[in-house]
């Protein structure tokens, strides 16, 4: 039985490319020593708060990923992830026991996007805490259906870090 588990974070600080393609690598490392598969999406923007009901005057980001494997290893990575100091605000967006894989392929795909080119993406839900709020209303996860348009589409090789098949 494989677990997955999809989350969503704000970051903090701004995270830079540099910073990405470190996290990517170390990701990639530990996925393959511990059978983890999965995609990580950042997105760099003004997001909404309705909180506050304002606009932040600063780019924040978020991120959101899938993790896939052993119940024990996504537990093992999620709490190290939580411990995080660049990740605030986690919520789990789902997490349950699955016959299959959806990113079997992938020790860890990546994206990066401008809140401006995530926006123009088919399957573009907002990445505040309006969508949090209306997530957990929802039978569909759209997080998750979200993530895997990319691995059905096949992303390029500059756009996906950890490919199983480029090994």
């Amino acid at each position: 039985m494989e677990h997955s588990l999809v989350y969503m974070s704000k970051a903090d600080p701004l995270v830079s490319n540099k910073e990405l393609q470190r996290i990517l690598k170390e990701s990639i490392q530990w996925n393959t020593d511990h059978g983890i598969t999965g995609m990580l999406i950042y997105v760099e923007g003004l997001f909404a708060s309705l909180e506050e009901r304002s606009i932040n005057s600063s780019v924040t980001g978020r991120f959101m990923q899938v993790l896939e494997g052993s119940k024990q290893e996504v537990d093992d990575i999620f709490s190290k992830i939580k411990l995080d100091k660049r990740h605030t605000n986690i919520v789990v967006l789902q997490r349950e026991d699955k016959k299959f894989r959806d990113f079997e392929n992938w020790w860890m795909g990546f994206q990066s996007f401008t809140l401006e080119e995530y926006s123009t993406l088919p399957g573009f839900f907002n990445l505040d805490s309006s969508f949090i709020d209306f997530a957990a209303e929802q039978s569909e996860n759209r997080p998750l259906q979200f993530l895997k348009s990319f691995y059905q589409r096949g992303l390029q090789e500059d756009s996906i870090f950890g490919n199983k098949n480029d090994q």
